[in-house]
């Protein structure tokens, strides 16, 4: 690993995850003052806001009218949390560029849908694709946070296995 320049510091990350962080809660906000449960607005032929409570994880997963998931989904999106950003702060200095936004992104989201979860027991979501007959899950701006740090990080673990493989031959 390699000494990354300046922009690396912690405080970037950090604030990386504070700017998703706050813009995941402002949209929430926004969509469950303006509409209400179940309520849709039509953008375009494809993409609906919606109204929606998810009590359990990303895409609904585990979302049990018992609610017993609430405090092991709370546990575990606190300790990702917390897992990532000492790693951030510790490490974003002499780690690549691409995983370390990887994490960032992934942390902004466990602490966005934290967010939600313990000041109302569950997360709201509001994005909602479809075609025809076809449609994904509602979603919001923390999931796709999670997501997109995700395939960021295995885009990075196949580059960087990738030429660690070149570096040997």
């Amino acid at each position: 690993m390699t000494k990354q320049k300046r922009y690396s510091h912690p405080f970037v990350w950090l604030f990386l995850i504070s700017i998703i962080v706050f813009f995941d809660q402002w949209t929430k906000g926004l969509v469950s003052q303006s509409l209400s449960l179940y309520e849709r607005v039509p953008l375009t032929s494809y993409l609906d806001i919606i109204l929606l409570h998810n009590s359990g994880a990303a895409f609904s997963m585990f979302d049990l009218d018992s609610g017993m998931q609430k405090w092991p989904l709370i546990i575990v999106s606190s300790l990702v949390s917390c897992v990532l950003v000492g790693w951030i702060v510790r490490y974003s200095l002499v780690s690549s560029v691409l995983l370390v936004i990887a994490y960032s992104l992934i942390a902004a989201g466990a602490i966005g849908n934290l967010i939600d979860r313990l000041n109302q027991g569950y997360v709201v979501d509001f994005i909602y694709f479809y075609y025809e007959q076809w449609s994904f899950a509602a979603f919001n701006i923390a999931d796709s946070s999670i997501t997109i740090g995700v395939i960021l990080f295995f885009i990075e673990a196949y580059l960087s296995k990738k030429k660690n493989r070149q570096s040997i031959e």
